[in-house]
């Protein structure tokens, strides 16, 4: 589903509810009490959301635990959450934010304007070790306590894309008494937010669970009702094999679970699509494409021409097809079309092994024994570094490599758990890793390509371009929405001209719960918010 410019918000909301499986009949009476048991194919590896670069921090606490200065609705609207009204001056530095009078964390510490500033604060502090947080205060100049209940955010140069910052998880509020009182570890395990749930317990790579926040007694801004949650906890149990976790949905072991994931192919979807008493609820995903980076500092996808022949000749359409049916479609840019529609991008690179072979004749890559090819005695090798959560590599993988190894590479996989696959691809280890970034601006970019992030946060293809610099700065300088847009898609061009990665896949974010779970809500970034879900009998 692509937005395009002139939607207006309704018309994204009423697309967006296309998409939507609605399953169920209508909405049974609230229930109060009971537990909702999620089944969540990857451990979060901690949950400080300004600590992480793991997506299933934010996905599981962005809306329950933590709340944020505004919320982004699914059409992609901006509402007052923490803050009652923001205003921004007229050059784009200062962002000016009136906070609610009414709010306490958890801990019964008042949220104001000084712990506003002390939580960006802490996020460019050099001595704390800040996560996907960071590039979402790139020129970051400091946080002025304008009275309790306002405050002003100031950045060095322009800065369009804070609102969605703001409102995406990243930025999340914590308890400036709690969190600078635990140590590190209690901290990233046990954070203390001002939301509808609290964190109980963490048990790593087994399961985490919310608790009902009785204090709780405003209306969330996509809430039907003011006060605390109906559900007593809410049990987040990591199954990371995609199997398993649909059969614990069937058996009733969970209620609900997150189908796309790692490890998952379309036949799973299929399967529950057959059982009656589910219901499937679906949306397309804001952020990047599902994208193969392409190392471009290691041999010999350091070559252009090589890094074209990976995508010439690997055939997305057909893996998609055969794989991912029902998860996803085929990607054209880097960024998805909810965030950047590009229809001409569709053009580039179609499947054509042809090509693909003679590109890698003319850099000297010349068919050898055991059809594979070779250079001054050496193979053509390629290492794919591959992430595994215990329940397998992702399932296009072994696809990829079989394709890989038709056109005459010596592609090799190396499955690793997240920690050391992260660090190997902060160091530039190897050739090829796959990445989604869950993101509401196509300053997501920045994280992936800008050349300060090479062996942090997610340059992962090492790539560094002055060019590509200068034009990232200019997307989050221009406040003019029309020319941010024409900016990110001669961006989007540039890199799929370099092949720093291989857009595979549109994704859609998938999640089936039993018929007797509702309620439950979702934002723009697909995050589920369960302060007002209940389970019937």
């Amino acid at each position: 589903m692509a937005r395009d410019r002139g939607m207006t918000a309704a018309a994204v909301a009423a697309a967006i509810a296309l998409v939507v499986v609605a399953g169920g009949g209508a909405l049974a009476a609230p229930v109060t009490g009971g537990t909702l048991t999620v089944g969540l194919e990857a451990d979060p590896t901690m949950l400080d959301p300004h600590a992480s670069a793991a997506a299933a921090t934010y996905l599981l606490g962005s809306l329950n635990v933590f709340e944020s200065l505004l919320y982004q609705a699914p059409d992609g609207a901006f509402r007052p959450w923490l803050a009652t009204s923001y205003r921004v001056s007229p050059d784009g530095k200062t962002f000016t934010f009136a906070l609610r009078q009414d709010v306490r964390f958890s801990d019964g510490t008042p949220f104001n304007a000084d712990a506003v500033k002390w939580n960006l604060d802490r996020i460019v502090n050099p001595n704390f070790r800040a996560g996907g947080s960071l590039s979402s205060l790139v020129g970051y100049a400091g946080s002025t306590v304008v009275d309790d209940h306002t405050v002003q955010v100031r950045f060095n140069a322009p800065y369009a894309p804070f609102l969605s910052y703001v409102a995406g998880g990243t930025l999340a509020m914590l308890s400036p008494k709690a969190t600078a009182a635990q140590t590190e570890a209690q901290t990233q395990h046990a954070p203390v937010g001002s939301g509808p749930f609290t964190v109980a317990e963490y048990v790593t790579n087994d399961h985490v669970t919310f608790v009902r926040n009785a204090g709780y007694n405003r209306r969330a801004p996509w809430s039907d009702h003011q006060g605390a949650p109906y559900l007593d906890r809410i049990v987040w149990k990591i199954v990371p094999e995609a199997e398993t976790r649909a059969i614990t949905l069937s058996s009733g072991e969970t209620q609900m679970v997150y189908i796309l994931g790692y490890g998952t192919s379309g036949s799973i979807l299929t399967q529950l699509r057959r059982d009656p008493r589910l219901v499937e609820d679906t949306r397309p995903f804001p952020g990047t494409a599902y994208l193969w980076l392409i190392n471009v500092r290691r041999p010999p996808t350091d070559d252009l021409r090589v890094r074209r022949a990976l995508l010439y000749g690997i055939n997305r359409r057909a893996i998609i097809a055969s794989v991912y049916r029902g998860l996803g479609s085929p990607a054209c840019g880097l960024v998805s079309h909810v965030l950047l529609p590009d229809p001409s991008a569709c053009s580039s690179y179609p499947y054509d092994p042809r090509q693909a072979a003679a590109l890698l004749d003319d850099a000297g890559w010349r068919m050898g024994p055991n059809h594979v090819r070779q250079k001054d005695g050496k193979p053509l090798t390629i290492v794919i570094n591959s992430l595994n959560l215990g329940g397998g590599d992702l399932p296009d993988i072994e696809p990829v490599q079989a394709q890989l190894l038709e056109l005459g590479f010596d592609a090799k996989i190396k499955s690793q758990a997240f920690g050391p696959r992260t660090e190997d691809n902060f160091h530039c280890t190897d050739n090829l890793g796959t990445i989604f970034l869950r993101a509401n601006d196509p300053d997501t970019l920045y994280a992936l390509f800008s050349s300060t992030n090479i062996g942090t946060n997610f340059n992962w293809s090492c790539y560094a371009n002055p060019n590509v610099d200068r034009m990232l700065a200019e997307g989050r300088s221009t406040l003019d929405p029309a020319k941010r847009r024409a900016i990110y898609l001669q961006l989007d061009r540039l890199l799929l001209d370099q092949a720093v990665a291989m857009p595979m896949m549109d994704e859609l974010s998938v999640w089936v719960r039993r018929s007797n779970v509702q309620g439950v809500k979702y934002n723009y970034s697909t995050y589920p918010a369960f302060s007002d879900a209940y389970v019937t009998k």
